[in-house]
């Protein structure tokens, strides 16, 4: 897959955002050094997106591998393409992930690895997109995968931190 973007993104469901300030004050009143940060769920996130452009397909399976290297730092200086890494280097997958895919959408893999999220574009769907609209076609597509929901724009306050790129000018 060929990189092609990457934003942060912060959600909060409006309804949510006086119940979450209440909180948080509540907290700065104590003198304590304990920190509050929810959970990514529906209802409020931070993820990094990062968007990806296929070579050959879309992907269909998640594959999480150990290889061996005797000068690890060195050998992955030399791979500018990661994702192009032989899979017969992988001496043990640690986890695989069936992907749910639907060709149909402009997003049509998304892939979830902690507070990162990976999204595959359909470039002849998405050709006009501006990056918010790529940003919500990703949220819409993270939200009916990952918490069986459906994602309404309008009922979100969403803040995109977008880096200094050309590709959506």
């Amino acid at each position: 897959m060929k990189f092609l973007d990457g934003v942060n993104v912060t959600y909060i469901k409006k309804g949510e955002k006086s119940a979450l300030s209440k909180i948080l004050n509540e907290l700065s009143k104590h003198e304590t050094r304990l920190s509050f940060k929810p959970m990514n769920n529906e209802f409020y996130g931070e993820f990094r997106i990062e968007f990806y452009s296929p070579m050959e397909g879309f992907p269909t399976i998640k594959l999480t591998g150990l290889i061996v290297i005797d000068e690890p730092i060195e050998w992955l200086m030399t791979k500018d393409d990661q994702s192009a890494m032989a899979i017969e280097k992988i001496m043990h997958v640690v986890d695989t992930e069936i992907l749910e895919s639907d060709t149909s959408k402009p997003i049509p893999v998304v892939i979830l690895e902690q507070s990162k999220v990976y999204a595959v574009v359909n470039e002849e769907l998405t050709k006009d997109y501006s990056l918010n609209q790529l940003v919500n076609s990703a949220l819409e597509r993270l939200f009916e995968v990952y918490f069986d929901k459906e994602f309404i724009p309008d009922e979100y306050e969403i803040q995109i931190h977008s880096e200094l790129t050309d590709y959506f000018v």
